[in-house]
């Protein structure tokens, strides 16, 4: 049975034949005529090909369109809901067949374009080769959203992916995996470069454990926060809610290294296993690999020679390049407290680009550098004056660049959660739907995806899902931001238990915060609101947007003209004065500030992300104002209609 059926006309059979080579190449089976046993019914066995293919790919060309044959394949492939239309020298598909887009071949991204469109069909996507890198598809652009200075997100995302292969035959309830949690290894030595060496000794034990369906291993987000902590062992595994932890140090005396670790039982914090090991040079990467597999052994995972591979394929063994991406990871997160800007980080992507540099399977190192450039195209569209459209689409092509580099060094487990990124930044929307369901449902052992995960989920009626994906990444890290399923749950209408996830987080970010005064809006509780606004930082941008919800409810139109008059006098973005002419009901003045955003690089992007959880306050503006954004959503199949969390009076 192949994946793919190929019908093509007898004019194209060599140009079929290349395609059927590069397709077989990416790791995709392809079927095709040449395949018919002699003496086989030629009808018959067509018709059985097609009926076991997941994808029917039609080449359209000027000898195609007239071939009766490739009409009737390309009728059942209609029908059957499994056609992909390409187009070999640009021939139109004939009438019958228009409403299916064909992929131009003659175009320079066409072949990059074709694979990605038989990924989201097939529920991977192939590696890309070293060609495509020189001219990457534009419609895998971007990546992870970050927003500009006034509207960023707090906290940083992870980029680790376990590297898990999803086996069938080894699927288990989440109930019955066993958690463990691998700590950060303490470094002995007094020299800076042996603190981050020691926290890689422990960044490749939690890859490889990761790899094992088996276990469900904390997000290296969570368990790396107990860094240079007092707090015992056994109380650090209750708090990330693990059965078994690993620990362990690192000390080094010139050449010589010596390693020791031990798994404990959190229950009653007795020692399962431990060893040391004395080891000189570069026998320090059979250590690792020797304590993640002694350490499976121990939670009685029985290893075989398949096992013990993937374990090998999800270590990186490079401890050099490790450490520049966690220097790297440092100031990345140091920056964004500080409220990060394209240009102070730059010297984080220094350190990012080094390692991958050094190792190129740190594809994670690539993701991290792409947000600078995300801050840039942002801060572009919202109304900054950070350059013109020349600068954004510079800082977009250089999105593109990274996230094919990215794309190719990745893990095929790490591929839902990329997919969905990179489909933000594109100019084609139209496989939405499936990429964001599949991030959403795909089993990704403990992978954590980066800010915006929550990106059309409303639009597209996916809310359910994405409160169980919530759920799931909060037993990965306990400490992941729970401000989208916050909001999630308050466009669902259950504002008590937006408010219990709230208080029960312990988050007292001016990101929560602000949630939290939405959330006692939504529930009627206007004064509890307002107590919660006094505790934010009444310089910090958050502090606005809750102070306008709070107008906006108590129906203060002085109020939140004052607060427009102030945002004009400051110069503040349009995206400010977006959100209080919105609350405003003032619909002209919404939808002139709407059409300027939507008319920048990436204005719908912003609309699809920020432009929800910057307003809470339904579509706002006349969507034919924003025909991009209009046209984005058309092509996803996602909703017009935007509900609001709530009844804001002076919309009526």
């Amino acid at each position: 049975m192949g994946d793919i059926f190929l019908s093509y006309a007898r004019a194209d059979r060599e140009s079929a034949e290349r395609l059927a080579a590069e397709l077989e190449a990416a790791g995709y089976s392809v079927w095709w005529d040449r395949h018919i046993d002699g003496g086989s019914e030629f009808a018959k066995e067509i018709e059985r090909r097609l009926e076991e293919a997941q994808v029917v790919l039609v080449l359209w060309s000027k000898d195609g369109v007239t071939s009766h044959w490739v009409r009737d394949e390309a009728g059942i492939g209609l029908e059957t809901g499994k056609l992909v239309a390409t187009s070999l020298d640009g021939t139109p598909p004939p009438i019958g067949f228009k409403q299916i887009h064909a992929i131009d071949m003659t175009d320079q991204n066409g072949r990059g374009d074709l694979l990605r469109a038989l990924g989201h069909r097939l529920g991977s996507l192939p590696a890309w080769s070293s060609a495509d890198q020189a001219a990457p598809s534009r419609s895998l652009v971007g990546i992870f959203a970050a927003v500009g200075a006034v509207l960023l997100l707090a906290g940083l995302g992870a980029w680790w992916f376990a590297g898990r292969s999803a086996d069938p035959a080894e699927a288990v309830t989440e109930d019955e995996l066993t958690s463990v949690a691998v700590l950060p290894f303490r470094s002995l030595s007094q020299d800076e470069e042996d603190r981050y060496f020691a926290e890689g000794v422990a960044e490749e034990i939690l890859n490889r454990l990761g790899a094992l369906s088996e276990l469900r291993v904390t997000a290296r987000t969570a368990s790396f926060r107990f860094a240079d902590t007092d707090q015992p062992a056994s109380s650090i595994a209750d708090t990330l809610g693990v059965e078994y932890f690993v620990e362990g140090t690192v000390r080094r005396s010139g050449e010589d290294w010596r390693v020791t670790a031990q798994l404990v039982r959190a229950e009653d914090d007795s020692q399962l296993w431990s060893d040391t090991y004395d080891v000189t040079g570069s026998d320090i990467l059979r250590v690792q690999s020797e304590i993640a597999e002694r350490a499976a052994e121990a939670l009685g995972v029985l290893l075989d020679d398949e096992k013990r591979e993937r374990m090998g394929e999800a270590g990186i063994d490079n401890p050099e390049a490790y450490a520049l991406f966690a220097r790297g990871l440092e100031l990345f997160g140091t920056e964004h407290n500080r409220g990060a800007t394209y240009e102070n980080l730059a010297e984080a992507n220094s350190y990012f680009d080094r390692a991958f540099e050094l190792e190129p399977r740190f594809w994670n190192a690539q993701l991290a550098a792409i947000d600078r450039y995300s801050h840039l195209l942002t801060d572009h569209s919202i109304g900054f004056p950070v350059g013109g459209p020349e600068v954004a689409e510079e800082a977009r092509l250089e999105i593109q660049r990274r996230l094919s580099e990215a794309r190719q060094h990745a893990p095929r487990s790490a591929y839902p959660t990329i997919d969905q990124q990179a489909i933000q930044y594109s100019n084609d929307w139209s496989n939405a739907r499936e990429v964001v369901k599949r991030m959403l449902t795909e089993d990704q052992s403990c992978a954590v995806s980066t800010s915006y995960n929550d990106w059309l989920v409303i639009r597209l009626g996916l809310m359910e899902e994405y409160i169980d994906y919530s759920r799931r990444l909060q037993r990965c890290d306990p400490f992941s931001s729970q401000t989208p399923l916050a909001a999630i749950l308050l466009y669902m209408g259950r504002a008590d238990e937006a408010l219990d996830v709230i208080e029960a987080s312990g988050d007292l970010s001016e990101a929560m915060l602000r949630i939290h005064v939405l959330a006692l809006i939504a529930a009627d509780r206007i004064e509890d609101a307002r107590e919660v606004l006094d505790r934010m930082d009444p310089q910090a941008y958050y502090h606005g947007q809750a102070l306008t919800w709070i107008l906006a409810a108590e129906g203060d139109r002085e109020g939140l003209q004052a607060q427009l008059d102030s945002y004009e006098q400051q110069g503040a973005p349009d995206v400010a004065k977006l959100h209080v002419a919105t609350l405003m009901g003032n619909r002209e003045l919404a939808n002139s500030y709407a059409a300027k955003i939507d008319a920048r690089p990436a204005g719908p992007i912003w609309f699809a992300n920020s432009g929800i959880v910057t307003c809470h306050c339904g579509n706002g503006f006349d969507l034919d104002a924003t025909p991009r954004f209009k046209a984005r959503l058309i092509e996803a199949g996602a909703s017009l209609d935007l509900p609001s969390p709530v009844d804001w009076p002076l919309q009526k």
